[in-house]
């Protein structure tokens, strides 16, 4: 068993902002929003609620996604911070409940290649957009893409100790199964409306910090 792992979510944690929801707001047409909000009520799966907006992208290409990708930023301070995990052996995992699509070609803008991704796949088959979801459960409350739950506890087999950092409602549910929890926006509020113990954060600088008093 190693000593302990980092689990950080992907869309307002290592992005500056959610890819695929700021995706969706810029291209999709029709009552998209009825479809986020079906999902945020609980009516529809997050896997659902992906195909279905998806649908509502006239044009969908990989010309129309890099231009996209293009808008998209990382928290300034990530790249420093996966330098100084990566010095000292500490495992990294991004577990998504959106796109490795997207997740891998925002993240090699910045020159980060190689990452452990656990995330919905999709992919461009004879110009479709076709998804797949390898990391879901049929155990999943919430009927995720990628079951964050069913992730973690597959990673107490390997590690003694996860540090989770979130900050909305797909870190919702894991929220209370790492032993040492990062969150901001939804998920700190979440948190504290729950009495779940949190550091808050607004960098992965901070993150940084905690490491290098802890470790």
């Amino acid at each position: 068993m190693k000593k302990f792992c980092i689990v950080s979510d992907f869309d307002g944690t290592i992005t500056d902002r959610d890819g695929l929801y700021a995706f969706i707001q810029n291209y999709a047409k029709g009552d998209w929003e009825k479809v986020e909000q079906d999902w945020t009520d609980g009516k529809i799966s997050s896997k659902e609620c992906l195909i279905e907006e998806f649908k509502l992208v006239p044009n969908l290409s990989e010309k129309l996604i890099e231009e996209f990708i293009k808008t998209m930023n990382i928290d300034e301070t990530f790249s420093d911070f996966y330098q100084f995990i990566h010095e000292k052996n500490i495992d990294l995992y991004i577990v998504s409940d959106g796109v490795d699509y997207f997740i891998d070609k925002i993240l090699g803008k910045y020159g980060l290649n190689n990452l452990k991704i656990i995330s919905n796949h999709g992919e461009f088959k004879n110009g479709i957009f076709e998804w797949s979801f390898p990391n879901d459960s049929k155990n999943c409350i919430n009927n995720a893409g990628t079951c964050k739950c069913e992730v973690l506890k597959n990673l107490y087999k390997e590690y003694n100790e996860i540090w989770y950092i979130g900050d909305g409602v797909s870190d919702y549910c894991v929220a209370d199964k790492a032993d040492i929890l990062f969150a901001k926006k939804r998920l700190a509020k979440y948190c504290e409306e729950k009495k779940i113990k949190f550091f808050e954060y607004e960098s992965f600088k901070d993150i940084k910090e905690k490491l290098i008093k802890s470790t």
